[in-house]
């Protein structure tokens, strides 16, 4: 089986049935109406380490309200967390201006991009001047800035790489998810 040395992945986090809207007192269906979703355990099941290498580097998507789901991803999947790679502020297509999502005690206005390692990762780096923010549109649901992967192959090259939770074929970049024709079986 192929490994990889660079894994990035946007899990289909499960939120619940309903979520009020923006303190009008609008609700709106669960996300699973956009995607398949999965629960914390079948996410945690997934057999991670066995596609990476010896020396690996995650990056992990996660809202704030799933931090601590997170945390336990990155330990069941073989990595120890370092830092938040990316902190995405998202804007307005039309506008420009910041946009606010849903949230149960403040309005959101940006994701997290969690960042892990397993083994020693630190001489594979390329470029260590990577910016943590990054200000870029909303794109189609869930999609997150094509910019992340560039800073991505910025700090590590053409090391082999793999998205997981694909939803489009990125090139240089192997993929699995069941929005895409994957790459690998997980």
């Amino acid at each position: 089986m192929k490994k990889y040395n660079v894994i990035y992945a946007d899990p289909p986090w499960r939120y619940g049935d309903k979520v009020l809207n923006n303190g009008h007192g609008k609700r709106f269906d669960g996300l699973d109406k956009h995607y398949s979703v999965m629960s914390l355990l079948e996410i945690m099941k997934l057999p991670v380490s066995n596609i990476s290498d010896d020396n690996c580097v995650l990056f992990l998507w996660t809202t704030d309200s799933h931090i601590p789901e997170a945390l336990n991803v990155i330990k069941s999947w073989g990595f120890v967390y370092k830092t938040i790679a990316f902190y995405w502020m998202k804007t307005s297509k039309k506008t420009g201006k910041f946009t606010t999502n849903l949230g149960k005690w403040t309005q959101k206005n940006g994701e997290i991009c969690l960042f892990a390692t397993r083994g020693k990762c630190s001489s594979m780096m390329k470029q260590r001047n990577i910016h943590q923010l990054v200000i870029s549109p909303r794109r189609g649901h869930s999609e997150k800035p094509i910019e992340v992967k560039n800073r991505i192959e910025r700090m590590f090259g053409c090391l082999p790489r793999i998205e997981l939770f694909a939803r489009e074929k990125t090139e240089g970049w192997d993929v699995w998810g069941d929005e895409v024709d994957s790459d690998i079986v997980l």
